[in-house]
């Protein structure tokens, strides 16, 4: 149904004799219910005047029939909101018109985009588009100053294109305005990976109800982005969860907007090539790639995954589909789109960018095919700061030095797929020893400041420390019902052996060049090393875990370089540990030795 912004009233026909009675209610959605009127045989209407100010958008609505206290589910409903404007019509060659309004007044000077072109809308906030619906949908990329509405926690910032190409429609956008967007938090959330097994719903209830707790702490605009990777494409058929499932757990985050990046496992395994392997995608969640502006920072979603999947095979359930491939690359339209985005971005704004396959690998080389390309592009701004996701854990790339570009590998909500905390509950970490939680960026104008948030841990959980002394991993200790075969796989590296040597170990999974690690015993001073190493509790939570079932370790223990030794000169000597990040950040532990090791006290 088209609703013209401010209408009083729409209007039902009745079919089957089935109509409405007198004080009946007719509720969309979760919004205030309306009024029946003007009742006959054939008709009615809805009274909807309470419904502006912010409450009805374009968007699918439930629509109940609501009696007394008594109320009924009639079906579902595609609501487009058109600005009051009877007269608009596309110009010459236009095949996608349409108008971006705030509480009924056109909005001016906002990009407007089908995913190939991008149009400015006018002073009275019009814009016309040449399109071809490519992309069979259309986006605007939301100005300062004003926020989108949404359903759930998705944004309604796109609609689908339903006509043929060479036919004109209309496809207006509502904003609403904000105050104070300079100052804004925006929670990066890198691989949720919802599938319906290893407890992850559960396990991610207590991610909702951390996040949601801690938005309720934070003042100022709020947002948050997701970094790829929200679903599992192999469960979408096996394990019926797919995208709508998603969404509809989502749900019980709270007042919180959320834009969507697209991963690698959000591509279909059940359709061909890198166009065909997003379609419910972009049906579902929204574009593939995007950009919009909050405060003084122009924000862009890419899709670096291009997706191959020829070749045939089956699912667990013997449905046919494809071997997923891959390439970690940008295809050309994009970039053709984002020069056009960005010509429209003054070059003093700071960029951020998320892509779900990281930009460059941990050591700085390239990673993305094509890194060489994209770099200069960003480069040409004062800062742009690139988040991504896919490795599940946590590094930081920091050239801003070279060409103003800082990555942040920003850890993942998941952790190690959920699987630590389902084989040892209660330890929720990656491959790395980080734990599964999210990073929150605060921009104060164009400064930008960053932390890593642990679920269920308090803003000081930033490290964890081990006593060497204690330590001594060896297949026959954890791996002790396992086979041979998965015996003989369990790798821990040095934690095999035992040591006397008074080692301490410090993981400090946030780290960079800028942060400092500082170590006293009694007074004096002691000088931890890098190195680079196996996390010792994700090897007996997760990996020693699985082998000892006999199971294969699918995501297990990785090497990781935010490791620090330090040696103390006794076995019984209290360590103080100082952390300090790039922004004078400071966390500290008393670290009583010996210090035990079982998966218990790091819960």
């Amino acid at each position: 149904m088209e609703i013209p912004y401010g209408s009083e009233t729409i209007s039902f026909r009745v079919q089957f004799g089935k109509k409405p009675s007198s004080g009946d209610q007719i509720v969309l959605g979760a919004l205030p219910a309306c009024p029946v009127t003007d009742i006959t045989n054939s008709s009615f209407k809805v009274d909807i005047r309470s419904l502006w100010g912010g409450f009805l958008v374009s968007g699918k609505y439930v629509v109940s029939i609501k009696r007394g206290t008594l109320s009924q589910s009639r079906g579902e409903m595609q609501v487009v909101v058109k600005a009051d404007d009877p007269s608009l019509e596309p110009a010459e060659g236009s095949t996608v018109y349409g108008k971006v309004t705030c509480e009924g007044v056109g909005v001016p000077n906002v990009s407007v985009s089908d995913g190939m072109e991008v149009a400015r809308t006018d002073k009275n906030g019009v814009y016309q588009l040449k399109s071809n619906k490519y992309h069979k949908y259309v986006f605007v990329s939301v100005p300062s100053g004003y926020e989108p509405f949404r359903q759930g926690v998705l944004p309604i910032i796109h609609a689908q294109l339903v006509k043929a190409a060479s036919i004109a429609e209309r496809v207006d956008f509502q904003l609403k305005k904000v105050e104070g967007q300079e100052n804004h938090t925006m929670l990066m959330l890198g691989d949720i990976h919802l599938a319906n097994r290893t407890g992850d719903r559960d396990q991610f209830r207590s991610f909702v109800s951390d996040i949601n707790v801690f938005r309720s702490s934070l003042s100022g605009p709020v947002y948050a982005m997701t970094l790829g990777d929200m679903t599992w494409d192999l469960y979408w058929e096996v394990n019926n969860y797919g995208y709508k499932e998603y969404l509809a757990d989502a749900k019980a985050i709270n007042d919180l907007t959320i834009y969507h990046t697209i991963g690698n496992h959000d591509h279909s395994m059940y359709q061909v090539g890198d166009y065909n392997t997003v379609e419910e995608y972009k049906r579902e969640i929204g574009p593939t790639y995007y950009s919009f502006n909050v405060g003084k920072v122009h924000y862009v979603v890419l899709d670096d995954v291009e997706c191959t999947n020829e070749t045939p095979t089956t699912d667990d359930k013997g449905n046919a589909c494809y071997v997923r491939t891959y390439n970690a690359n940008l295809v050309q339209d994009q970039y053709d789109w984002l020069a056009k985005d960005l010509s429209y971005v003054d070059k003093n704004t700071p960029l951020v960018v998320t892509m779900h396959i990281p930009l460059y690998k941990a050591g700085g080389s390239n990673n993305m095919t094509g890194a060489s390309t994209f770099a200069p592009i960003l480069s040409a701004y004062p800062q742009a700061h690139v988040f991504t996701a896919h490795t599940h854990t946590i590094y930081n790339v920091d050239k801003m030095a070279s060409n103003h570009i800082f990555e942040h590998n920003a850890g993942s909500v998941c952790g190690t797929w959920w699987w630590s905390a389902q084989e040892t509950p209660g330890i929720h970490i990656g491959q790395d020893g980080s734990p599964g939680g999210y990073t929150v960026v605060k921009v104060n104008g164009t400064s930008f400041s960053w932390q890593y948030k642990a679920t269920g841990r308090a803003m000081n959980h930033q490290f964890r420390t081990y006593d060497r002394n204690n330590i001594t991993i060896t297949a026959a200790n954890y791996v002790s019902s396992g086979s041979a075969t998965y015996q003989d796989s369990f790798k821990p590296g040095f934690w095999a052996t035992s040591s006397s040597a008074n080692e301490v170990y410090i993981n400090v999974w946030n780290y960079d060049p800028s942060w400092k690690v500082e170590v006293s015993e009694n007074g004096t001073s002691l000088t931890p090393a890098k190195v680079t190493a196996y996390d010792p509790l994700h090897l007996i939570a997760y990996t020693a875990k699985r082998l000892n079932k006999n199971k294969k370790a699918t995501f297990a223990t990785e090497q990781n370089s935010h490791m620090f030794k330090v040696t103390a000169s006794s076995a019984s000597s209290t360590l103080n540990i100082k952390v300090t990040d790039r922004f004078g950040n400071v966390y500290t532990e008393s670290m009583t030795r010996p210090k035990a090791f079982n998966t218990d006290i790091y819960k």
